[in-house]
């Protein structure tokens, strides 16, 4: 005997969307310049995939693919934030360790300049028309 119910596509759209854009934030978290790009996929994804797997639920649909492109968005979020956080760290931990080396340089900079406008000692004369 078939079974001649419909199914529900409730959510679906929402779900091919989500899992693009997580397809798309999966990629480009792995590209070191796309890391902001890759955020912004990632948040759709997670945005569209919640929304989708909620219509889905209550539509009584399948709710697979809302679920793979949330899953996605999250994991290439999470990727990228982790990643950003090791390498301004990185860079954080390498501008401390150099920060005497800098600061001389600072006030070595500031002494020339004060010594250029100390030999650029112009006296400004002012006319007044009475």
């Amino acid at each position: 005997m078939e079974n001649n119910l419909q199914q529900s596509s409730a959510g679906q759209g929402m779900g091919i969307a989500a899992l693009v854009l997580g397809v798309l934030a999966a990629i480009a978290a792995f590209i070191p310049c796309f890391g902001l790009i890759a955020i912004f996929f990632g948040v759709l994804a997670i945005i569209f995939g919640a929304i989708g797997l909620s219509q889905a639920k209550n539509g009584n649909a399948s709710t697979t693919m809302p679920k793979a492109g949330l899953i996605l968005g999250i994991v290439s979020t999470a990727f990228v934030i982790i990643w950003m956080l090791v390498v301004v760290g990185s860079f954080g931990s390498a501008i401390m360790s150099q920060k005497d080396e800098l600061t001389k340089s600072l006030d070595s900079v500031n002494a020339e300049s004060a010594k250029s406008l100390d030999s650029l000692d112009v006296e400004v004369v002012t006319d007044t028309v009475q």
